[in-house]
């Protein structure tokens, strides 16, 4: 996460490689350790936008088994452990001392959209097509600029409303990754991790906001790839391939989920990946929800290919786009009529003009215009 590659979950911090000590990677069990290297950073922003965004995953407040109740639940896409798992405070499962839980602190985020919500829209049950887009930067050794990050995720939700109360059930669809074009290197989300169905469940509310206004509010949520963690917000991200945490979440062969580097720096990054987001939208028309998202990020490189890559991620730093707006979230409703058999290849299929997307080549260009800053 801490550049944050297709949708969300991605690879991190760049540099110049290294010739020197290329190895070649190997497929997951074969993996050469790397216990006692820390290779991790995190990222936090807050922000939003009518038409960018941030990232998605679990939501709605759990108590722990220790007592403390925590703001977030998550989605563990690594091994399969229910979606529902509550949070386990103060554990430590990690060869580093955990630090502040992720999550922590974490301040709902600005509407910052300029159309005003309508106020017939009262019910927001039904299918609908969640973009969510995080921004960060990653400083490198040998680079005087920063990189610009954009992770996007398309994930197929179906709302359920009870009064005032929403639920969000669904997975991923798309990662798209939109890198500044002149970043020297850029990050490539291969189809095995940005084409996995990445399961999400969070609930929130749609409420009156005390001044007759309902307002969406999703508060903080997270999302593991890569591993399983006892407790999601507050444990030390894997450090070495072979810790038993560590799972192939995108069925790659490797161990965590991989992306690829392209431009001066070539190669691959096997990584797990953390992330926390809360969301904060109004309903500008029946079928279209805009706001903005708190997103923080953290990801721990376990393995990479050219290993040099993974020494100079230790030398990046990642943090939040400071910019205002720079991370957020759309929603766009299916068609009743067409609900019923909506999937991910229709969200593919329908992406660019659901949500004004690239299109389906990636191109790097933006194609729709954004009411705020990205770069």
């Amino acid at each position: 996460m801490g550049s944050g590659a297709g949708g969300s979950m991605g690879g991190g911090g760049l540099g110049m490689p290294d010739a020197a000590g290329v190895q070649p990677d190997v497929p997951m069990g074969g993996m050469i350790s790397s216990a006692g290297t820390t290779s991790s950073s995190r990222t936090s922003s807050t922000g939003g936008s009518a038409n960018t965004g941030g990232a998605s995953s679990t939501g709605g407040g759990v108590t722990s088994s220790a007592g403390a109740t925590h703001p977030e639940t998550r989605v563990d896409a690594g091994g399969g452990s229910g979606s529902d798992t509550p949070l386990i405070a103060g554990s430590d499962a990690g060869g580093e001392a955990a630090g502040p839980c992720v999550g922590d602190g974490v301040v709902a985020p600005s509407l910052c959209t300029s159309n005003p919500a309508l106020p017939s829209v009262t019910d927001l049950s039904g299918t609908w097509v969640l973009e969510t887009i995080g921004a960060q930067t990653v400083t490198a050794p040998t680079y005087p600029n920063p990189f610009h990050l954009k992770s996007i995720g398309v994930i197929l939700v179906q709302v359920t409303q009870t009064g005032s109360d929403v639920t969000l059930a669904g997975h991923y669809c798309d990662r798209i990754q939109n890198d500044n074009s002149v970043n020297p290197a850029k990050v490539v989300v291969p189809d095995a991790w940005r084409l996995t169905p990445f399961p999400i469940q969070r609930s929130g509310t749609f409420a009156d906001n005390g001044s007759g206004q309902l307002e969406l509010a999703l508060p903080g949520a997270i999302e593991i790839a890569g591993a399983n963690l006892a407790d999601p917000a507050c444990d030390a991200l894997p450090t070495d391939p072979n810790d038993p945490r560590v799972v192939d979440t995108d069925h790659d062969g490797y161990p965590g989920i991989s992306v690829n580097l392209t431009g001066l720096i070539v190669g691959s990054l096997r990584s797990v990946q953390r992330q926390s987001t809360a969301l904060h939208g109004v309903a500008v028309a029946a079928d279209r929800i805009e706001g903005g998202m708190t997103y923080e990020s953290d990801q721990s490189v376990i393995a990479s290919d050219p290993a040099s890559i993974k020494t100079l991620y230790q030398m990046s730093k990642s943090s939040a786009d400071s910019a205002v707006c720079s991370s957020s979230f759309i929603m766009v409703k299916v068609p009743d009529a067409a609900a019923g058999t909506v999937d991910c290849d229709w969200v593919r299929a329908n992406e660019v003009s659901l949500l004004g997307l690239w299109d389906n080549a990636r191109a790097p260009q933006r194609t729709r215009t954004l009411r705020c800053s990205i770069w």
